[in-house]
């Protein structure tokens, strides 16, 4: 799935592609529906629906260098004007790490001169779309009975 999607531009890429991995020997003639099947239910959620628009200038495994001189590749990259949005996309359950690894790119993408970048986490199998930012989730934590109020 990720190979496939790595290879979508737009989702009217889907038939061609899947012929093509099973033509280059990736997939079985068993596979190619199911495939078909699940990417379309992943075209379905919202947010995801419109990162495979025509809108965008989209780049896919796009390599790009760490700061700490290492090289890794985002999965797909999408552009309109100075607006970038990233996405990466998981096979796995959601880690801590993820999360890490798209708000590095966000950052290089900033300083490579993008007003507006959003970075976000597709976890295939459990069709979560996970948006990454360095926005922290505010606590809401208990009231002390002697802790002074305005009472709202």
């Amino acid at each position: 799935l990720h190979r496939i999607l790595s290879r979508i531009k737009y989702s009217q890429d889907l038939l061609p592609v899947v012929e093509q991995m099973f033509l280059e020997g990736f997939i079985t003639s068993d596979e190619k529906a199911p495939l078909v099947n699940q990417i379309e239910e992943l075209f379905q959620l919202p947010q995801v629906s419109k990162w495979f628009q025509k809108d965008w200038d989209v780049r896919t495994e796009i390599p790009i260098l760490l700061p700490d001189g290492t090289e890794n590749r985002i999965d797909r990259l999408m552009i309109k004007d100075k607006k970038a949005v990233v996405v990466d996309f998981k096979t796995g359950s959601l880690q801590k790490s993820d999360h890490a690894q798209v708000l590095m790119y966000i950052d290089i993408l900033r300083k490579m001169n993008f007003v507006e970048v959003e970075g976000y986490l597709l976890y295939i199998k459990t069709k979560q779309v996970a948006s990454v930012s360095r926005e922290k989730v505010k606590v809401s934590r208990r009231r002390d009975e002697n802790q002074t109020s305005l009472e709202f």
